[in-house]
C-alpha cells in the first residue's frame, strides 16, 4: 500500500526536535516556499543524500484526442524535473533503508 509523506509529517519531525507547532509549520512553509522560489528563477536545487530538482522547458508537440481522434496542440510549458541520487536509487531496490550498507 503507498502512503504519503506531507508537511504534517514535517511538522512531526521538528516538534520530536523540540519546535512547537507554530515554529514547526513555520519553518516548513518557508523552506517550501524558497524552494519553489528558487525552482521558479530557474534555479537547480541540489539536495545531497536525496537528488536534485531542476526546472526543464518540454518543447510543443502534436498529439490527439484518444475518445475522438481529434488533433490537439498541446503548447511548450516548464516543469521540473528530479533526478535521485544514487544512495536513493540504492536503497529503492533493497529490502532495508538509507542507513543500511549495501
Amino acid at each position: 500500500m503507498k502512503t504519503k509523506f506531507t508537511r504534517s509529517d514535517l511538522w512531526k519531525i521538528l516538534q520530536d526536535a523540540g519546535m512547537d507547532h507554530p515554529q514547526a509549520a513555520a519553518l516548513t512553509n518557508q523552506v517550501i516556499a524558497a524552494l519553489a522560489a528558487a525552482i521558479e528563477a530557474g534555479q537547480v536545487i541540489e539536495l545531497r543524500g536525496l537528488g536534485t530538482f531542476e526546472p526543464r522547458e518540454r518543447r510543443p508537440y502534436h498529439s490527439h484526442n484518444p475518445r475522438s481522434m481529434a488533433p490537439v496542440n498541446v503548447p511548450a510549458r516548464r516543469t521540473v524535473f528530479f533526478k535521485p541520487c544514487a544512495a536513493l536509487k540504492a536503497a529503492m531496490n533493497r529490502r532495508g533503508g538509507i542507513g543500511d550498507s549495501p
